[in-house]
């Protein structure tokens, strides 16, 4: 017991050891680099640098810190350089010319569980990324794809809305929205990936659902915090059995549960005749028929990044996205009633709106784009620069992660006319109104999200639905719960389905 305490006393030893050292040449190295034309910095303390300015890491905690300091600045969260960018100009010339550079995203320790950083989201930029995005390219976001899976998402929305259909005959007054697309979601992307929902019709709104959600967003939803390891060296050894060990965890339950989804796949596909050449119907079939042509590119690892990937920047995007939009329609009665009028003019009340029509329907886009443009947390995923390169004037070097404060651009009043007002029809009025560095919730560059265009196409024919078959009214409470009583125009097509 002695030797085991004697052991780990050792290694304590050590790791301060190295911690010191690599204090040291962080400050070396920060000395030497200070001869450059850095861009401003707030004063910082000892050791952690700036990190308690970033407690909340949004767009205004970080607006605060450009208007004192300028909108472009440069950050030390503990041994790491960050670099924050506010002005569309600073934005587009590091999306542009310096593009290439911020292709990477910041290789943080804690990432090591990211599938081996085998998933499209976290893969370094290089081959393995290229051959990943063009994959989801062409064969998860192409237009035939989308095409391809129009009935598996009008399936899914019918479902919803005939849920929400009996659901208000039999007296259940409150939705509870964030829930209900949560599982629609989950649906449609699991029907993407291996060709079965996550959820059946009659577990809607049950223990059984909130169970499964409660499992699945364990697994897939978003990182609820970072691990202090990662920006502290020193502290490697106590996140290792706090943060990380946490992180070590859910990676081995991903693991496992997205292994089975390939084994069932590849039993399946044996035990049945595949022509020759023909690629699969699901995400899963297609990757294991190029696995048969490409072993050592396409391997199990790879495959399962890539599904991570969709399951965990699809669901959460669109959830978040639609919440939101069904609170702003609450708040602007206008805005809902021009909404209706447009799928009335177009759609009519004798059969329900499908995708086919959203081609028709640009109003639908104005809001959501609208939406997106007002969240209250707008702040892209980060990256870090591969080479030492100039922003602005300014010297910022090699491994530098950077921040992009999107949520200052869209709020710029020299940008956008009355920025903090609710005005869909502002896209309307310029439809270049998304370029240039202008429009950013989906990113920019070569790490833009391939799958907006599907996103945009599932929230807006969710919402012309919505839209066209209840009437809405705000729950009494925080969180975002509508009554949804059927419109009387269109009973008789929603008694059918």
């Amino acid at each position: 017991m002695d030797i085991e305490k004697r052991k780990m006393d050792n290694l304590h030893y050590l790791a301060l050891l190295v911690s010191i050292l690599l204090i040291v040449y962080q400050w070396i190295r920060r000395n030497k680099i200070t001869q450059k034309n850095l861009p401003p910095s707030p004063p910082g303390l000892p050791v952690i640098g700036h990190f308690h300015l970033l407690k909340n890491l949004t767009h205004q905690t970080l607006n605060n810190l450009s208007n004192k300091y300028g909108p472009i600045l440069l950050l030390h969260l503990g041994t790491r350089p960050v670099l924050v960018v506010s002005s569309r100009s600073a934005i587009e010339e590091c999306f542009t010319k310096n593009d290439i550079i911020f292709a990477n995203r910041p290789l943080l320790p804690s990432r090591k569980f990211e599938n081996n950083l085998m998933s499209l989201g976290a893969a370094p930029y290089g081959d393995l990324w290229r051959n990943l995005r063009r994959f989801s390219v062409l064969e998860i976001f192409s237009s035939k794809r989308l095409k391809l899976s129009v009935n598996n998402r009008t399936e899914e929305i019918r479902l919803v809305i005939k849920h929400l259909f009996k659901s208000s005959f039999a007296g259940v007054k409150e939705v509870d929205v964030k829930s209900l697309v949560y599982q629609l979601d989950f649906n449609i992307i699991m029907k993407m990936v291996t060709g079965k929902r996550s959820f059946q019709e009659e577990e809607m709104a049950t223990n059984v659902a909130k169970n499964k959600l409660d499992e699945l967003n364990q697994m897939f939803g978003p990182v609820a915090s970072k691990s202090l390891g990662d920006y502290f060296p020193f502290l490697r050894w106590l996140t290792f059995y706090g943060a990380e060990k946490k992180l070590r965890e859910k990676h081995i339950k991903r693991e496992a549960f997205l292994q089975s989804l390939i084994d069932e796949h590849r039993k399946t596909n044996s035990s049945t005749s595949v022509t020759s050449g023909e690629i699969g119907h699901t995400l899963i079939d297609a990757m294991l028929k190029l696995q048969e042509s490409e072993p050592n590119f396409y391997t199990d690892n790879v495959i399962k990044g890539m599904i991570l990937a969709i399951l965990r920047a699809g669901p959460h995007a669109t959830v978040t996205t639609t919440e939101l939009v069904v609170l702003r329609l609450t708040l602007h009665p206008e805005v809902f009633k021009t909404a209706r009028d447009e799928i009335d003019s177009h759609v009519g009340h004798s059969r329900l709106i499908d995708d086919a029509d959203l081609a028709k329907l640009p109003y639908l886009y104005y809001i959501i784009n609208e939406t997106l443009r007002l969240r209250s947390v707008s702040v892209l995923p980060p990256r870090e620069s591969s080479t030492e390169c100039t922003i602005g004037g300014y010297h910022i070097p090699a491994g530098t992660q950077l921040l992009v404060n999107s949520g200052a651009v869209h709020m710029d009043p020299q940008l956008w006319k009355d920025p903090d007002m609710f005005k869909p029809e502002r896209f309307q009025q310029n439809e270049e109104e998304k370029v240039a560095c202008k429009f950013l919730s989906f990113g920019s560059g070569r790490r833009q999200c391939p799958g907006a265009g599907l996103a945009m196409r599932l929230i807006a024919l969710l919402l012309g639905t919505l839209i066209q078959c209840f009437e809405w009214e705000k729950a009494d409470g925080g969180s975002v719960k509508i009554i949804f009583r059927p419109r009387e125009a269109l009973t008789k097509v929603l008694a059918e389905l």
